[in-house]
C-alpha cells in the first residue's frame, strides 16, 4: 500500500523542478546580460578612443605651427647653411642640396670636397648647403638622413668651419642604401673627427634641428631641385660636376677669374691633376 503523502511528494518535486528551472533561466538572463554590459562597455571605449585619436589628428594637422629651433643668427625661413665668402660680399653664391643617404651626392664630395673646401677657406665664393631628408625611406631605421641632417646643422652651429669637414667624413664613411645608417654615436665620432665640441653631442642627441630640416630645408629643395646633388651658381644649375675641376673653375668664372688667376687653386686641392675628391 503506497504511502498516504506520495501525490503531494510528486507535487512538491514538480514544483522544485520548476523552481530551479526559473532559477537556472534567471542566472543565464544575468549572465547574459553582463555579457552584452561588457562588450557595451568595451565597444563606447574603443569608439571614445578613435574619436580621440581623430581629434588629435585634426588638431596635429591644423594647428599653427610653432617656432623652429635654428643656428643663431639665422632666421627660421633660411634654406640653408652657408660658409665661405658673407652672403653680402659679391662673391658668386653656389648651392649644394644633397642627402647624406644619395650615393650620387657622395660622388659629388668626392670629386669636388677639396675644391669646395678652397673656395670656402679663400671666400671665393658664397656656398650654401641645403640638407635633404626625403631619403630616410632608404634606411630600414627610417630616420638616417634626417639623423645626418640634423648632425650637420649642430656641427654648423658649433663653428661654421667644420661643416665641410664633417660633410666630408661623413661622404667618406656613406652607409650603403637600405641599411641602418651610421649609429648616433659613429657620427658624433666624426663630428669629434672635424673638430666639434662637447656641446654637439647633447644637440645631435635631442634632435634640435630637425624641424628645421623636416619644415624647411627638404620643403625648399623639393620646390627647387627635387633630385640630389643639385648643384647652383649664381642661380643656374650645373650639371658637370663629375668631370674633376670643372665645378671649380666654373664657380670662378661666376666671380669674373679663373683657376690661374687664382693661383692654381684646384691643382693644389688636387681635384684636378691627381684625382683626390
Amino acid at each position: 500500500m503506497p504511502p498516504s503523502n506520495s501525490p503531494q511528494s510528486a507535487a512538491e518535486r514538480r514544483e522544485a523542478q520548476r523552481e530551479a528551472l526559473r532559477k537556472q533561466r534567471q542566472s543565464e538572463l544575468r549572465r547574459q546580460r553582463g555579457i552584452r554590459n561588457v562588450v557595451i562597455a568595451v565597444v563606447t571605449v574603443l569608439a571614445l578612443l578613435i574619436v580621440a585619436g581623430g581629434v588629435y589628428l585634426i588638431y596635429q594637422a591644423t594647428r599653427p605651427a610653432g617656432p623652429v629651433a635654428v643656428p643663431a643668427g639665422m632666421s627660421e625661413d633660411e634654406t640653408s647653411l652657408s660658409v665661405g665668402a658673407p652672403e653680402d660680399s659679391g662673391a658668386p653664391v653656389v648651392e649644394i642640396q644633397f642627402d647624406f643617404m644619395c650615393p650620387y651626392c657622395g660622388q659629388f664630395d668626392q670629386i669636388n670636397t677639396a675644391d669646395m673646401q678652397t673656395l670656402a677657406d679663400d671666400e671665393a665664393a658664397t656656398i650654401r648647403l641645403v640638407p635633404r631628408n626625403f631619403l630616410d625611406t632608404a634606411s630600414t631605421t627610417g630616420d638616417y638622413s634626417t639623423r645626418a641632417a640634423n648632425a650637420l646643422v649642430c656641427v654648423y652651429e658649433d663653428d661654421p668651419a667644420n661643416a665641410l669637414p664633417f660633410s666630408t667624413l661623413m661622404f667618406e664613411n656613406q652607409p650603403a642604401e637600405n641599411s641602418a645608417g651610421l649609429t648616433d654615436e659613429e657620427i658624433w665620432g666624426y663630428a669629434q673627427e672635424a673638430g666639434a665640441s662637447d656641446s654637439v653631442e647633447e644637440c645631435m642627441s635631442a634632435g634640435t634641428y630637425e624641424d628645421w630640416v623636416d619644415d624647411v630645408a627638404n620643403p625648399y629643395g623639393e620646390e627647387t631641385g627635387g633630385g640630389t646633388p643639385y648643384v647652383t651658381i649664381d642661380g643656374e644649375e650645373f650639371g658637370d660636376w663629375t668631370t674633376e675641376g670643372a665645378f671649380y673653375d666654373a664657380v670662378l668664372a661666376a666671380g669674373g677669374s679663373s683657376a690661374s688667376d687664382a693661383g692654381g687653386a684646384s691643382d693644389a686641392g688636387g681635384a684636378s691633376d691627381d684625382g683626390e675628391g
